[in-house]
């Protein structure tokens, strides 16, 4: 599986937002974690719409985390970011098996679930919070 280009930008945003106290502008997310600036606006739109960051207008607005980092897993933004994250085709239980190959499909369609299985864990199991230093 290999991750779209915006969802490491999300990744990014949602790390460096991490990191702030207060709200951020756009442009600076976008300098700071190295995000072009015409993608940034998307990126945030999409983080925004699954609720893992605010937005306010004016002077003192810009961008913030919209939940604590401890409560922002990896695969809540993957999943934000990404339309689907299976890891193969052969996980698709309507696609038609060839007869004589079927068994071996079918096989290989468990280890792909136990795989899936495997990955998703690890990104629910790892939060934001874990994956930014301490702040001294």
């Amino acid at each position: 599986m290999r991750l779209r280009l915006e969802t490491d930008y999300g990744i990014r945003c949602v790390l460096y937002l991490a990191q702030q106290n207060d709200y951020v502008q756009a442009g600076k997310i976008a300098s700071a974690m190295n995000v072009p600036e015409n993608v940034i606006p998307r990126v945030l739109s999409r983080l925004k719409r699954a609720g893992l960051v605010s937005a306010r207008s004016g002077v003192q607005g810009g961008h913030k985390l919209g939940r604590p980092a401890e409560e922002i897993t990896m695969l809540d933004i993957i999943q934000c970011m990404e339309d689907h994250i299976v890891l193969g085709r052969c996980m698709d239980e309507t696609e038609k098996l060839p007869s004589k190959e079927g068994a071996a499909v079918g096989q290989a369609r468990q280890y792909f679930y136990a795989l899936q299985d495997v990955m998703e864990r690890s990104m629910q199991g790892t939060t934001i919070a874990q994956l930014v230093p301490a702040q001294a």
